[in-house]
């Protein structure tokens, strides 16, 4: 897949990213859940990476597994819109949690390309699954986020908010208003991924902020 860097566009990173969803597309199909779609926040909260998966930590009301994790590394929004069709859509879920904007900037996009490409999956869920609940969630702090950056993020946070507030079923989840996630002892040696007291912190955030989900479940 010819990924977008300045003007050129060149292959980089397709072998891991196709080794990802291959291996999804081996696990068993189990439609209507809640599907995690996005970056490595996602892709790490796996017992791969030595954390408590997603699938056992978020529980529906009832204490079964409801959630799905289809997180990549890497990814952007550009292949998430690529990887659509065979990552989100044979799921059928009846809710997405979508996060876009990491990595974009390492292959050359903006944040508005960036949420351009995003707007693209959420129309294609929306047409697919019509009455999915999308939650949006925004851009995650890192240990050493600088004031500026942050001003940055919030400041563009107000484009999706208005999206979502404007659109049926659909919410804005922004990371950036919760000081949790500030915690200078959340992260991994590379001061971007969570470690399990950052996944901890997660499983509580999105109990709560999807519990009227996990009445369903």
């Amino acid at each position: 897949m010819p990924v977008k860097v300045g003007l050129q566009y060149i292959d980089i990173w397709q072998e891991s990213m196709e080794e990802q969803i291959a291996a999804y597309e081996q696990e068993p199909v189990i439609e209507g859940q809640i599907v995690f779609y996005g970056p490595s926040h996602y892709t790490r909260w796996s017992e791969r990476f030595g954390m408590i998966p997603l699938q056992e930590a978020l529980r529906g009301q009832s204490g079964a597994p409801c959630a799905v994790n289809r997180g990549f590394g890497s990814s952007c929004a550009e292949h998430q819109l690529y990887y659509y069709p065979r990552a989100v859509r044979p799921l059928k879920p009846k809710v997405l949690v979508y996060t876009f904007l990491a990595n974009g900037p390492s292959f050359g996009y903006s944040p508005e390309e960036s949420w351009e490409l995003a707007q693209r999956v959420i129309a294609y869920a929306q047409m697919d699954f019509p009455g999915i609940h999308i939650y949006l969630v925004g851009a995650h702090p890192s240990r050493d986020i600088t004031p500026e950056k942050v001003r940055e993020h919030q400041e563009f946070a107000k484009r999706i908010e208005e999206f979502a507030e404007n659109t049926a079923n659909c919410s804005f989840i922004n990371i950036m208003d919760y000081e949790q996630f500030f915690r200078k002892d959340i992260f991994v040696e590379d001061g971007i991924h969570y470690n399990q007291t950052g996944y901890d912190l997660y499983k509580d955030f999105y109990t709560e902020v999807l519990k009227d989900e996990l009445k369903n479940y």
